[in-house]
Protein backbone atom coordinates (compact mmCIF):
# COMPACT_ATOMS: atom_id res chain seq x y z
CA UNK A 1 0.00 0.00 0.00
CA UNK A 2 0.64 3.81 -0.35
CA UNK A 3 0.02 7.03 0.58
CA UNK A 4 -2.14 8.49 -2.44
CA UNK A 5 -1.79 12.00 -3.52
CA UNK A 6 -5.74 12.75 -4.18
CA UNK A 7 -5.26 16.53 -4.87
CA UNK A 8 -2.43 18.83 -5.69
CA UNK A 9 -2.89 20.48 -2.26
CA UNK A 10 -1.69 16.63 -1.09
CA UNK A 11 1.92 17.00 -2.58
CA UNK A 12 4.86 17.32 -0.68
CA UNK A 13 6.45 20.81 0.21
CA UNK A 14 9.29 19.93 0.40
CA UNK A 15 11.97 20.10 -2.48
CA UNK A 16 14.70 17.61 -3.24
CA UNK A 17 15.95 19.46 -6.30
CA UNK A 18 16.31 23.41 -6.04
CA UNK A 19 16.64 25.88 -8.50
CA UNK A 20 20.09 27.02 -10.27
CA UNK A 21 20.59 24.02 -12.61
CA UNK A 22 22.23 24.40 -15.80
CA UNK A 23 19.39 22.62 -17.69
CA UNK A 24 17.19 23.93 -20.63
CA UNK A 25 14.58 26.87 -19.61
CA UNK A 26 11.12 25.69 -18.77
CA UNK A 27 12.82 21.63 -19.10
CA UNK A 28 9.95 18.60 -18.40
CA UNK A 29 12.81 16.36 -17.65
CA UNK A 30 14.28 18.30 -14.86
CA UNK A 31 10.58 18.93 -13.56
CA UNK A 32 9.88 15.02 -13.62
CA UNK A 33 13.09 14.41 -11.02
CA UNK A 34 11.42 17.22 -8.68
CA UNK A 35 8.00 15.67 -8.99
CA UNK A 36 9.35 11.91 -8.74
CA UNK A 37 11.51 13.41 -5.67
CA UNK A 38 8.85 14.94 -3.64
CA UNK A 39 6.95 11.59 -4.27
CA UNK A 40 9.69 9.37 -2.97
CA UNK A 41 11.08 11.67 -0.27
CA UNK A 42 14.66 12.10 1.20
CA UNK A 43 15.65 8.73 1.65
CA UNK A 44 16.11 8.15 -2.33
CA UNK A 45 19.44 7.78 -4.18
CA UNK A 46 19.53 8.60 -7.62
CA UNK A 47 21.77 7.19 -10.69
CA UNK A 48 21.78 8.98 -13.45
CA UNK A 49 23.23 7.49 -16.26
CA UNK A 50 24.79 10.48 -19.17
CA UNK A 51 22.14 12.33 -20.60
CA UNK A 52 20.48 16.06 -20.30
CA UNK A 53 20.74 15.20 -16.48
CA UNK A 54 23.83 13.92 -15.69
CA UNK A 55 24.49 17.74 -16.63
CA UNK A 56 22.76 18.72 -13.10
CA UNK A 57 25.40 18.57 -11.09
CA UNK A 58 29.24 19.32 -11.84
CA UNK A 59 31.39 18.64 -9.05
CA UNK A 60 31.31 20.56 -5.89
CA UNK A 61 27.83 21.93 -7.17
CA UNK A 62 24.86 20.32 -7.43
CA UNK A 63 20.78 21.09 -6.90
CA UNK A 64 20.20 17.69 -5.52
CA UNK A 65 19.74 17.48 -1.50
CA UNK A 66 19.48 13.59 -2.06
CA UNK A 67 22.56 11.31 -2.84
CA UNK A 68 22.90 11.18 -6.48
CA UNK A 69 25.34 8.85 -8.90
CA UNK A 70 26.40 9.43 -12.41
CA UNK A 71 27.01 6.14 -14.52
CA UNK A 72 28.02 5.35 -18.01
CA UNK A 73 25.10 5.52 -20.56
CA UNK A 74 24.83 2.08 -20.56
CA UNK A 75 24.80 0.63 -17.38
CA UNK A 76 22.53 2.93 -15.22
CA UNK A 77 20.57 -0.11 -14.07
CA UNK A 78 23.60 -2.26 -13.17
CA UNK A 79 24.89 0.28 -11.33
CA UNK A 80 21.45 0.74 -9.13
CA UNK A 81 21.52 -3.14 -8.28
CA UNK A 82 25.13 -2.68 -6.84
CA UNK A 83 23.95 0.09 -4.55
CA UNK A 84 20.51 -2.22 -3.71
CA UNK A 85 23.34 -5.22 -2.86
CA UNK A 86 25.45 -3.11 -1.07
CA UNK A 87 22.58 -1.48 0.99
CA UNK A 88 21.29 -4.78 1.22
CA UNK A 89 24.39 -5.92 3.08
CA UNK A 90 24.81 -2.78 5.35
CA UNK A 91 21.60 -3.84 6.98
CA UNK A 92 20.22 -0.40 5.29
CA UNK A 93 17.21 0.89 3.49
CA UNK A 94 16.99 3.49 0.57
CA UNK A 95 14.69 4.25 -2.56
CA UNK A 96 17.15 3.16 -5.25
CA UNK A 97 16.03 5.26 -8.54
CA UNK A 98 16.98 5.36 -12.15
CA UNK A 99 16.68 8.12 -13.79
CA UNK A 100 17.28 7.76 -17.29
CA UNK A 101 16.74 9.47 -21.00
CA UNK A 102 15.46 6.98 -23.54
CA UNK A 103 18.20 6.71 -25.80
CA UNK A 104 20.03 5.30 -22.58
CA UNK A 105 17.05 2.76 -21.95
CA UNK A 106 15.84 1.77 -25.46
CA UNK A 107 19.06 1.35 -26.87
CA UNK A 108 22.63 1.16 -24.89
CA UNK A 109 21.31 0.15 -21.69
CA UNK A 110 18.55 -1.92 -22.70
CA UNK A 111 20.41 -5.00 -21.25
CA UNK A 112 21.28 -3.48 -18.36
CA UNK A 113 17.74 -2.50 -18.17
CA UNK A 114 16.33 -6.06 -18.90
CA UNK A 115 18.90 -8.07 -16.65
CA UNK A 116 17.34 -5.97 -13.77
CA UNK A 117 14.05 -6.99 -13.91
CA UNK A 118 14.58 -10.09 -14.45
CA UNK A 119 16.76 -10.32 -11.72
CA UNK A 120 14.07 -9.00 -9.55
CA UNK A 121 16.41 -6.29 -8.29
CA UNK A 122 13.98 -3.55 -6.85
CA UNK A 123 15.20 0.00 -8.70
CA UNK A 124 12.47 2.00 -9.98
CA UNK A 125 13.99 2.85 -13.28
CA UNK A 126 12.41 6.07 -14.56
CA UNK A 127 12.84 6.87 -18.22
CA UNK A 128 12.30 10.72 -19.40
CA UNK A 129 11.61 10.12 -23.10
CA UNK A 130 12.43 13.22 -25.15
CA UNK A 131 12.61 10.46 -28.49
CA UNK A 132 15.78 11.75 -29.37
CA UNK A 133 19.60 11.80 -27.69
CA UNK A 134 19.12 15.37 -27.00
CA UNK A 135 22.07 15.90 -24.89
CA UNK A 136 24.51 15.63 -28.25
CA UNK A 137 22.35 17.66 -30.46
CA UNK A 138 19.05 15.51 -31.10
CA UNK A 139 19.94 12.62 -33.20
CA UNK A 140 17.31 9.49 -33.97
CA UNK A 141 16.60 6.56 -31.36
CA UNK A 142 14.16 3.94 -31.58
CA UNK A 143 12.15 6.00 -29.27
CA UNK A 144 11.84 8.73 -31.64
CA UNK A 145 8.04 8.93 -33.40
CA UNK A 146 7.50 8.23 -37.42
CA UNK A 147 8.24 10.93 -39.92
CA UNK A 148 9.88 13.57 -36.82
CA UNK A 149 12.90 15.43 -37.65
CA UNK A 150 15.96 14.57 -36.06
CA UNK A 151 19.95 15.69 -36.78
CA UNK A 152 20.12 12.38 -38.42
CA UNK A 153 16.97 11.87 -40.21
CA UNK A 154 16.29 15.71 -41.92
CA UNK A 155 12.87 15.32 -44.19
CA UNK A 156 14.61 16.40 -47.96
CA UNK A 157 13.89 15.67 -51.20
CA UNK A 158 13.49 11.94 -50.51
CA UNK A 159 13.16 11.82 -47.06
CA UNK A 160 10.42 12.95 -44.69
CA UNK A 161 12.48 12.62 -41.86
CA UNK A 162 12.02 9.22 -39.63
CA UNK A 163 10.85 6.22 -41.41
CA UNK A 164 11.00 3.55 -38.60
CA UNK A 165 8.13 3.72 -36.00
CA UNK A 166 9.15 3.61 -32.03
CA UNK A 167 9.00 0.51 -30.34
CA UNK A 168 6.70 -0.07 -26.99
CA UNK A 169 9.45 0.05 -24.28
CA UNK A 170 6.35 0.06 -21.52
CA UNK A 171 5.10 -3.00 -23.11
CA UNK A 172 8.55 -4.36 -23.85
CA UNK A 173 8.88 -3.78 -19.78
CA UNK A 174 5.74 -5.39 -19.36
CA UNK A 175 6.53 -8.20 -20.41
CA UNK A 176 9.14 -8.76 -18.30
CA UNK A 177 6.49 -9.34 -14.99
CA UNK A 178 7.07 -5.96 -13.68
CA UNK A 179 5.15 -3.32 -13.32
CA UNK A 180 5.44 -0.40 -15.86
CA UNK A 181 3.32 2.44 -16.85
CA UNK A 182 3.61 6.17 -18.89
CA UNK A 183 3.26 9.34 -17.12
CA UNK A 184 3.21 13.07 -18.54
CA UNK A 185 4.08 16.37 -16.70
CA UNK A 186 0.93 17.56 -17.56
CA UNK A 187 -1.13 15.34 -15.15
CA UNK A 188 1.44 15.27 -12.00
CA UNK A 189 -1.02 13.46 -9.90
CA UNK A 190 -1.19 10.47 -11.72
CA UNK A 191 2.64 10.43 -12.06
CA UNK A 192 3.78 11.14 -8.60
CA UNK A 193 1.08 8.28 -7.45
CA UNK A 194 2.42 5.89 -9.94
CA UNK A 195 5.80 6.68 -8.50
CA UNK A 196 4.94 5.91 -4.85
CA UNK A 197 2.79 2.71 -5.99
CA UNK A 198 6.06 1.46 -7.75
CA UNK A 199 8.23 2.41 -4.20
CA UNK A 200 5.48 0.60 -2.27
CA UNK A 201 6.58 -2.69 -4.27
CA UNK A 202 10.29 -3.25 -3.16
CA UNK A 203 10.44 -4.81 -6.64
CA UNK A 204 11.56 -3.45 -10.31
CA UNK A 205 9.29 -1.04 -11.84
CA UNK A 206 9.41 0.79 -14.69
CA UNK A 207 7.76 4.25 -15.62
CA UNK A 208 8.34 6.06 -18.81
CA UNK A 209 7.84 9.71 -18.58
CA UNK A 210 7.24 12.18 -21.69
CA UNK A 211 9.13 14.50 -21.39
CA UNK A 212 8.93 17.34 -24.46
CA UNK A 213 12.32 19.03 -25.32
CA UNK A 214 12.81 22.40 -26.24
CA UNK A 215 15.36 22.47 -28.34
CA UNK A 216 14.91 18.88 -30.04
CA UNK A 217 10.94 19.65 -31.02
CA UNK A 218 11.36 23.41 -31.64
CA UNK A 219 8.62 24.89 -29.51
CA UNK A 220 7.90 27.68 -26.93
CA UNK A 221 9.74 27.25 -23.70
CA UNK A 222 7.02 27.99 -22.07
CA UNK A 223 4.49 25.75 -23.77
CA UNK A 224 5.97 22.42 -22.11
CA UNK A 225 2.95 21.21 -20.31
CA UNK A 226 0.29 22.15 -23.26
CA UNK A 227 2.40 19.96 -25.63
CA UNK A 228 2.50 17.09 -23.02
CA UNK A 229 -1.28 17.47 -22.26
CA UNK A 230 -2.03 17.16 -26.08
CA UNK A 231 -0.23 14.50 -26.34
CA UNK A 232 -2.42 12.30 -23.96
CA UNK A 233 -5.79 14.31 -24.93
CA UNK A 234 -4.79 13.79 -28.46
CA UNK A 235 -4.09 9.50 -27.63
CA UNK A 236 -0.07 10.19 -28.99
CA UNK A 237 0.56 9.14 -25.97
CA UNK A 238 -2.02 7.68 -23.36
CA UNK A 239 -1.71 7.25 -19.77
CA UNK A 240 -1.77 3.70 -18.83
CA UNK A 241 -0.11 0.94 -16.42
CA UNK A 242 0.62 -2.59 -16.74
CA UNK A 243 0.61 -4.54 -13.67
CA UNK A 244 0.60 -8.72 -13.59
CA UNK A 245 0.65 -8.43 -17.31
CA UNK A 246 -2.90 -6.55 -17.18
CA UNK A 247 -3.12 -3.25 -18.86
CA UNK A 248 -5.08 -0.58 -17.30
CA UNK A 249 -5.84 2.77 -18.82
CA UNK A 250 -6.03 5.35 -16.54
CA UNK A 251 -7.25 8.36 -18.36
CA UNK A 252 -9.43 8.04 -21.35
CA UNK A 253 -10.38 11.25 -23.15
CA UNK A 254 -14.23 12.45 -23.23
CA UNK A 255 -13.56 13.15 -27.00
CA UNK A 256 -10.16 12.54 -28.75
CA UNK A 257 -8.34 15.44 -30.70
CA UNK A 258 -7.27 15.58 -33.72
CA UNK A 259 -3.31 14.42 -33.53
CA UNK A 260 -2.48 17.75 -35.50
CA UNK A 261 -2.97 20.15 -32.56
CA UNK A 262 -0.25 18.57 -30.85
CA UNK A 263 2.29 18.01 -33.70
CA UNK A 264 1.61 21.75 -35.06
CA UNK A 265 3.36 23.22 -31.99
CA UNK A 266 6.49 21.69 -33.02
CA UNK A 267 9.06 22.55 -35.30
CA UNK A 268 10.48 18.67 -35.97
CA UNK A 269 6.92 18.26 -37.50
CA UNK A 270 6.88 21.61 -39.78
CA UNK A 271 7.58 19.23 -42.84
CA UNK A 272 4.27 17.46 -42.87
CA UNK A 273 2.01 17.55 -45.65
CA UNK A 274 -1.85 17.37 -44.57
CA UNK A 275 -1.31 13.36 -46.32
CA UNK A 276 1.68 13.14 -43.69
CA UNK A 277 -0.52 14.00 -40.65
CA UNK A 278 -3.47 11.89 -41.90
CA UNK A 279 -0.92 8.95 -41.98
CA UNK A 280 0.17 9.34 -38.14
CA UNK A 281 -3.41 10.11 -37.00
CA UNK A 282 -4.41 6.54 -38.62
CA UNK A 283 -1.35 5.15 -36.49
CA UNK A 284 -2.66 6.84 -33.23
CA UNK A 285 -6.10 5.35 -33.80
CA UNK A 286 -4.76 2.13 -34.58
CA UNK A 287 -2.43 2.20 -31.44
CA UNK A 288 -5.18 3.30 -29.05
CA UNK A 289 -7.82 1.25 -30.47
CA UNK A 290 -5.06 -1.80 -29.70
CA UNK A 291 -5.15 -0.46 -25.91
CA UNK A 292 -8.78 -0.21 -25.33
CA UNK A 293 -8.69 -3.77 -26.47
CA UNK A 294 -6.64 -4.55 -23.15
CA UNK A 295 -4.43 -6.58 -24.79
CA UNK A 296 -1.92 -8.62 -22.32
CA UNK A 297 1.48 -7.44 -22.82
CA UNK A 298 2.51 -11.28 -22.95
CA UNK A 299 1.25 -13.52 -25.03
CA UNK A 300 0.52 -17.19 -23.96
Amino acid sequence: MYNELKTLKDIPEEDFLTGGSPTCSGCPAEMGLKMALKALGKNTIVVNSSSCMSLLCNYPYTPLKVPWLHSAIENAAATATGIVRALKILNRHSTVICYAGDGATYDIGIGSLSGMAARGDPVLYICYNNATYANTGGQWDTATPFLANTKTTPPGKYSKGNLIPPKNMIKIMGAHGIYAASASPAYPLDYMNKVRKAQAMNAPAYIEYFSPCVPGWGYKESLGVKVAKLATETCFWPLYEIENNKITINYKPTQMRPVKEFLELQDRYRHLTDYDISVIQGLVNSDWKELLGGESCKKT
